[in-house]
């Protein structure tokens, strides 16, 4: 975004109504983030709102040290994690607002093995039961390809944490998926 340091300065100063720029020049980003976090479009969209309220109220105390981009990211990431984690304990049926995430690529064979569509839909399902703070290491490393120092950077943590992160929604996937998708 140009001149991004320039319209912060304006909106601390006062002239909020250059907010809005910022909004709309970050909203698609901070939604894919809030959809990786919560895998549910619905709930991806409070998340958006909630990290640019959440931004408004600390736009004056980011020093520019980094990327608003990666400030945004941590903002929007902590906020899909508290969502999904006060989801899980107020449980509603998604139905069909749960979004279409993942994609299998798969070369089809003969019958003796489950469909493309199979497995998207078992592993959705188990990504969703995974804890949001490993789905979240997760998903920038194994569905994003980020590297461990990148996911780490992203998450404000350090880079075992991550690796601890991701090693243990590996494995609550395995346990998740073991038996299913016809074995």
């Amino acid at each position: 975004m140009p001149k991004l340091a320039q319209t912060i300065d304006e909106v601390v100063a006062g002239r909020t109504e250059l907010y809005e720029t910022i909004v709309r020049y970050y909203e698609r980003f901070v939604f894919s983030v809030a959809v990786r976090v919560t895998f549910d479009r619905d709930l991806a969209y409070d998340v958006t709102q909630d990290t640019f309220l959440k931004l408004y109220g600390s736009l004056s105390k980011f020093r520019g040290q980094s990327r608003l981009s990666s400030y945004l990211y941590r903002i929007a990431t902590n906020a899909g994690i508290d969502a999904a984690r006060k989801r899980s304990q107020h449980p509603v049926s998604s139905g069909d607002a749960q979004a279409d995430l993942l994609t299998v690529e798969a070369p089809q064979t003969a019958c003796d093995g489950p469909d493309v569509e199979e497995v998207k839909s078992a592993l959705q399902a188990a990504l969703q039961k995974v804890d949001p703070v490993f789905r979240a290491a997760f998903a920038l490393v194994d569905l994003d390809g980020l590297s461990y120092e990148d996911a780490a950077f992203r998450l404000g943590v350090p880079v075992g944490t991550v690796k601890s992160r991701v090693f243990r929604a590996r494995g609550e996937l395995r346990e998740l998926l073991l038996g299913t998708l016809g074995r």
